[in-house]
């Protein structure tokens, strides 16, 4: 027979060699899979009516578009200036300060938006025609007070009439 200590490491090498199984895997009735996909549906549509409801509040909070001024083009309903009037408003920004004649398109860019100021109103701003036209054309290489603001209003008003 084997003595005791040649029988132990045996037992040992049996008992921890073989890897133990893992139990039967139960399978979910289709019922169960019904029902979380039902909570999956459910949560996700609360999730895009909450969606739909910030973005509309936050919508309905955001001033419209109408209420501030278009930077990007010059407005649709703005008269131009003829050659010569034109002419002569240049010639008049020169003497206010020779650096708002530097770019001819922004110049006349900029113009066209203070006519629409004096042709529309405020459009809901707060600012007066000339603050809005100090900012309007202060910046980059001149910057205009009040006073030459309204020098501007003047100038502008020759050819800004309604259409």
């Amino acid at each position: 027979m084997h003595s005791p200590q040649q029988q132990q490491p045996q037992q040992w090498q049996q008992t921890y060699q073989q890897a133990p199984t893992p139990p039967p895997r139960r399978r979910m009735s289709p019922l169960k899979w019904s029902l979380i996909a039902v909570g999956v549906v459910v949560l996700l549509v609360a999730g895009l009516v909450v969606f739909a409801t910030v973005v509309a509040r936050v919508a309905g909070s955001l001033p419209s578009a109408s209420a501030t001024p278009n930077r990007t083009a010059e407005p649709a309903t703005a008269p131009s200036p003829s050659a010569a009037e034109q002419r002569a408003y240049l010639a008049t920004l020169k003497s206010i300060d020779p650096g708002l004649t530097v770019n001819t398109e922004r110049v006349m860019r900029r113009a066209g938006r203070v006519c629409e100021r004096i042709l529309h109103g405020a459009d809901g701003g707060t600012m007066t025609l000339e603050k809005y036209t100090v900012a309007e054309l202060s910046g980059g290489n001149a910057t205009i007070s009040e006073a030459q603001a309204k020098q501007v209003i003047a100038a502008v008003k020759v050819w800004c009439k309604p259409v």
